[in-house]
């Protein structure tokens, strides 16, 4: 999903790196029984430290959807640790457990989840040119359904507001038909900042107004960062 920020960043002056998870497309396999019933949101989490440390200085963080909700939790761990972490930026992101479940029931554990293309088109998308919409709907990938009920159940998967002090970003979609929030309650559990996108769906990267989002983030970071 994030191919055309990928291309874009570097002429603005940004140094940009896209990261897959464990059993996703380009990043290693697990046992099918491991990913479908042991792995939790914290691996996840972990990948996504080892990524950081290979790269080596600190980075401002964007997360997506339920990566939201993984560079909240790994935002925290690094702060907790004493480490640096410039900015967190959450597009359209899962909310930290203490805001209440995402579903009432859990998903079974014996096959991966994962949703018909047609749903999937009505839920994440709204102005996706046809065919963006078609290669990223030809590029949709099963989820473990434990990380799923992890982090969507009961009590979720915790953040503690004061876990996260420093620039926050909180970016929703007007026409986000998911699960995640649309208004602005987690930029205020954190005190944060809240854009609401009000032209677009959930796949904020790869919706028609794109690159317009794209420089309004950049606009906040400069401000945030001081690099203006």
């Amino acid at each position: 999903c994030w191919e055309q920020s990928l291309e874009r960043l570097p002429a603005l002056g940004w140094e940009a790196y896209a990261l897959s998870v464990r059993n996703h497309p380009g990043s290693r396999t697990v046992p099918r029984e491991e990913f479908l019933r042991h792995t939790r949101l914290e691996h996840y989490v972990d990948d996504v430290a080892a990524v950081a440390a290979h790269i080596g200085r600190p980075c401002a963080v964007v997360g997506h959807s339920m990566g939201g909700l993984i560079a909240q939790r790994f935002a925290a761990r690094q702060l907790a640790a004493g480490g640096a972490l410039p900015a967190l930026v959450l597009l359209a992101p899962a909310p930290p457990g203490q805001l209440g479940p995402l579903r009432d029931a859990p998903l079974p554990t014996d096959v991966p989840y994962s949703l018909e293309r047609a749903v999937a088109a009505q839920r994440y998308f709204h102005t996706t040119p046809p065919d963006v919409l078609q290669r990223a709907l030809e590029r949709l990938c099963p989820e473990s359904p434990s990380v799923t009920n992890d982090y969507s159940l009961g009590a979720g998967v915790p953040v503690a507001p004061e876990a996260l002090p420093g620039p926050l970003l909180v970016v929703t979609a007007a026409h986000d038909r998911s699960i995640v929030p649309r208004d602005g309650r987690i930029a205020e559990y954190y005190g944060g900042d809240w854009l609401l996108d009000e032209d677009n769906g959930h796949d904020l990267m790869l919706e028609a107004g794109w690159a317009a989002l794209l420089d309004r983030i950049l606009a906040w970071l400069d401000v945030r960062l001081g690099r203006g």
